[in-house]
C-alpha cells in the first residue's frame, strides 16, 4: 500500500457522491483535527461518508489504486489512529443517527455518535447504555474496544449489551456481524475491533433506567496519601455494585482558591465515590473517614449530566501522552512507586472548569474494575483480561506546547515501567501508541492467536492494520 498523490485524490472527487476534502480546502484543518492535539498529520484526502455504500466505494477505489486508509469515527483515541500522513481518511463522524426500536429494547446508533448523543437520547427514554465517562468520547472506537465506563460495575462493559455491527469488510462487502451472522467476527469486534473493517452503526441493548448518581470526592494532604490509597486499595473493589471509585494524585495549582493556601502547589490524592440509586453516605463514609479532607464536595445528578462532568478537563486542544496498566495488585511498594514519581512530574498545571477529574496536573488514576462486568464468561466477548486484575491505572502528561512533550512523554515511560511488576495487561483504549504483536499477546494472552486467525479470514491483505492494535501474529523481533 501506499500514499495518494495530489492529482490521484482529485480524481478521488469524481468517483465520491459525498464530500472530499484536500490539502488547501476550506474545512480541511479542522476535518484532519483529532482529539490528542499531539497528533499532526496529512491525510491526502479525507471522505466525508454517509452511509455504508459511501464507504465501501472510497474504500474499494483506494484498494483499486493501493491506497493507505484509516478510518475515524470520533477520532478520540490517543494513538491518532484515525490519520496518517499520505492516507485516506474514511470519516464516519457524521453519521450520527439514533433510533430507537422499543418493542424490541433495542436503540441502532450510527459510528459517528458520540456518547453525548447516545446519552442525551436515552436521557429522554428514560434508558441507558453503559458507555464511558466523557461525553465527546465516540461511541465507536469506545465499543470496538470493550467500554468501560460509571455503569460497568453495576451493568457489564458497553460490549455485553452490544447485539450487531454494521461493517464494511476489506473486499467491499456490507455485513452485519452478530451471534447470528458471522459469529467469530463478532466475537474479534467486541474488544479488539479496530483492526476488521469499517464500523457504520451499532445495535444495542439498553437498559431501563432513572437513577441519579450521588457523587462524594474529597481531597487529601499531602502526609495523607498513603494511608488514603492504602484503604482505597483494600476497600473500593469489594464496595457495592453500584459504587464506582476512583484516586488520583494531583497537583494543586496555586490558582485553585477552593484550596487552603499552605496546600496550593502541593501533591495530594483525589477520592470520588459515584453511588447510584440511593444515596446512602453510610456505604461510602469509610472511604472519606481515613484522613480529614482539605478539601470536599458532594452532589446529584443524572447520569447524562455526570457523563458532562469531565468533558473540559478532557478536552480538545491539550496534547497528551498515557501508559495504561490493569493492575492484578496495589501493594504498598506500587503505592510508593506512584508516589514517587507523581511527586517528580514535569509538567505544569493546565487550567480546568470542572472538579469531579481535576486534570490540572494529573500523573497518575486508578479505578476498580471487577463487578458485573467481571462476572460475564471472559470468552464470551475478545476483550482482555477482566478477572485477574483488580483496577485498571493510567500514568500520563498532558501539556499545551510541542517543545514540552519530549520530557513529558519520557517520564511517563518511566514511570509506566516502574509499575511493570505489578500489571495483567492493559485497556488498548488508553495507550498512546499503536499496541504492537508483543504487547497485543501480553492483552489478549489465549484469544490473541485466535484473533490472529479471524484477522487472516476477513482482512487477508492487513488493510485495516493503522487500527489500534498489530493482528499480524508477528513477534516484533
Amino acid at each position: 500500500m501506499s500514499t495518494l498523490t495530489a492529482s490521484a485524490a482529485a480524481r478521488l472527487r469524481d468517483v465520491m457522491d459525498c464530500p472530499v476534502i484536500l490539502p488547501g480546502d476550506h474545512g480541511y484543518d479542522q476535518a484532519k483535527h483529532v482529539w490528542n492535539a499531539d497528533i499532526e498529520r496529512e491525510p491526502a484526502a479525507i471522505v466525508s461518508c454517509r452511509d455504508a455504500a459511501d464507504v465501501a466505494r472510497a474504500l474499494t477505489w483506494c484498494l483499486d489504486k493501493g491506497v493507505d486508509v484509516t478510518v475515524r469515527g470520533g477520532g478520540h483515541n490517543l494513538a491518532g489512529s484515525a490519520v496518517s500522513d499520505g492516507a485516506v481518511m474514511l470519516d464516519t463522524g457524521g453519521m450520527r443517527e439514533v433510533v430507537f426500536d422499543r418493542a424490541a429494547g433495542t436503540v441502532k446508533v450510527g459510528a459517528g455518535c458520540r456518547l453525548g448523543n447516545l446519552d442525551r437520547a436515552c436521557a429522554d427514554e428514560d434508558v441507558v447504555v453503559p458507555a464511558g465517562t466523557v461525553s465527546h468520547t465516540g461511541v465507536a472506537g469506545l465499543t470496538l474496544g470493550g467500554g468501560n465506563g460509571y455503569l460497568s460495575r453495576m451493568y457489564g462493559l458497553t460490549v455485553d449489551h452490544l447485539l450487531s455491527i454494521e461493517l464494511v469488510l476489506a473486499d467491499g462487502r456490507i455485513i452485519t456481524a452478530s451471534d447470528e451472522e458471522h459469529p467469530e467476527l463478532f466475537w474479534a469486534l467486541r474488544g479488539a475491533g479496530h483492526n476488521f473493517g469499517v464500523a457504520v452503526s451499532f445495535t444495542y441493548r439498553y437498559v431501563p433506567f432513572k437513577k441519579l448518581a450521588n457523587v462524594r470526592q474529597a481531597f487529601f494532604a499531602t502526609d495523607d496519601r498513603h494511608a488514603v490509597l492504602r484503604f482505597f486499595r483494600d476497600w473500593s473493589y469489594d464496595a457495592p455494585d453500584n459504587v464506582v471509585t476512583y484516586a488520583r494524585t494531583v497537583e494543586v495549582p496555586e490558582y485553585w482558591t477552593v484550596v487552603p493556601t499552605e496546600h496550593r502547589g502541593t501533591q495530594i490524592v483525589s477520592v470520588a465515590t459515584v453511588q447510584w440509586g440511593e444515596d446512602d453516605p453510610s456505604v461510602t463514609d469509610p472511604m472519606f473517614a481515613q484522613a480529614k479532607a482539605v478539601w470536599d464536595t458532594s452532589y446529584s445528578v443524572p447520569h447524562v449530566e455526570l457523563q458532562r462532568a469531565c468533558d473540559d478537563d478532557f478536552r480538545y486542544g491539550i496534547r497528551r501522552y498515557w501508559r495504561n496498566g490493569n493492575l492484578r495488585e496495589f501493594p504498598d511498594e506500587a503505592i510508593d512507586t506512584v508516589l514517587h514519581w507523581s511527586d517528580r512530574y514535569p509538567g505544569r498545571p493546565l487550567q480546568a472548569g470542572s472538579t469531579i477529574a481535576p486534570h490540572f496536573a494529573c500523573p497518575f488514576q486508578m479505578f476498580p474494575r471487577g463487578g458485573q462486568a467481571a462476572r460475564v464468561d471472559p470468552w464470551t466477548t475478545a476483550v482482555g483480561d477482566r478477572v485477574e486484575a483488580k483496577f485498571m491505572s493510567s500514568a500520563g502528561a498532558e501539556w499545551v506546547f510541542p517543545s514540552e512533550g519530549p520530557e513529558l512523554i519520557e517520564w511517563t515511560r518511566q514511570f509506566d515501567a516502574a509499575m511493570d511488576e505489578y500489571k495483567a495487561g492493559s485497556y488498548v483504549n488508553f495507550t498512546s501508541e499503536i499496541v504492537s504483536a508483543m504487547e497485543a499477546r501480553d492483552i489478549y494472552g489465549e484469544k490473541y492467536e485466535r484473533l490472529v486467525k479471524i484477522k487472516r479470514e476477513y482482512d487477508p491483505g492487513n488493510v485495516f492494520r493503522r487500527g489500534l492494535v498489530d493482528l499480524s501474529g508477528g513477534t516484533d523481533a
